[in-house]
């Protein structure tokens, strides 16, 4: 007599030729689906793999964008500061310009001074270099 675990009374005993070919096509489905998940564990690291090679190169397209922004805006602040500094040498050299002519119109009026006064006082003119 059979146990209860080892016969199913809603499954018909397999006989011959038809129980082997009902037997293969659950078989071939358990192998078809055993391929799959081996194809999928295949497959995975691929992806994965791929997925962070695509996040990699769109942070390098991203940092390569924004060095390109940034060099831009730091070729257009050095553009600016050197504008600002010929601004800035330009006043420089017209107050240095400005001084020395002041300084120049002092000497020269120190100079007629000291002529006039060596004239008053009777000394000789004095000599120039050849």
């Amino acid at each position: 007599m059979t146990s209860p675990a080892e016969h199913d009374s809603s499954i018909p005993p397999d006989t011959g030729a038809q129980g082997a070919a009902a037997s293969a096509a659950p078989a071939a489905a358990l192998e078809s689906r055993r391929g799959r998940e081996a194809a999928r564990r295949t497959v995975s690291p691929n992806v994965v793999i791929s997925v962070l090679g695509g996040f990699i190169a769109a942070l390098l397209t991203a940092l390569s964008a924004l060095m390109v922004v940034q060099f831009n805006s730091l070729g257009n602040r050095i553009d600016n500061l050197g504008t600002e500094l010929r601004a800035e040498m330009a006043s420089l050299r017209a107050e240095t310009q400005a001084g020395f002519r002041e300084v120049n119109a002092i000497l020269l009026d120190h100079t007629e001074r000291l002529a006039r006064l060596e004239a008053a006082a009777g000394l000789p003119p004095p000599t120039t270099l050849p």
